[in-house]
């Protein structure tokens, strides 16, 4: 669990999870990391969208290739062997 600030100055224990949906609304002020609390806004964010990921490559999939001819509304029945 993770110790936050609303900004009604509200104190508060939640999941990571909840964290995230709570910064995202603009509801949190500060966070209570390991090393210190965070002011939202001012110190930097690790799931920050503006930073890239030198890892971020990765984890994207290739795109998978259109056949170059239309598939007929029975194609898939044809293939396994099934009659609609």
């Amino acid at each position: 669990m993770i110790r936050i600030v609303y900004l009604t100055g509200e104190e508060d224990l939640v999941t990571p999870k909840f964290l995230d949906i709570l910064i995202h609304l603009g509801q949190v002020q500060l966070f209570r990391r390991s090393d210190g609390w965070v002011v939202v806004g001012v110190d930097s964010l690790r799931n920050s969208h503006c930073v890239s990921r030198p890892d971020s490559d990765r984890r994207r999939h290739k795109p998978t290739p259109l056949p170059s001819t239309p598939v007929s509304p029975d194609f898939w029945t044809r293939q396994s062997g099934a009659r609609v």
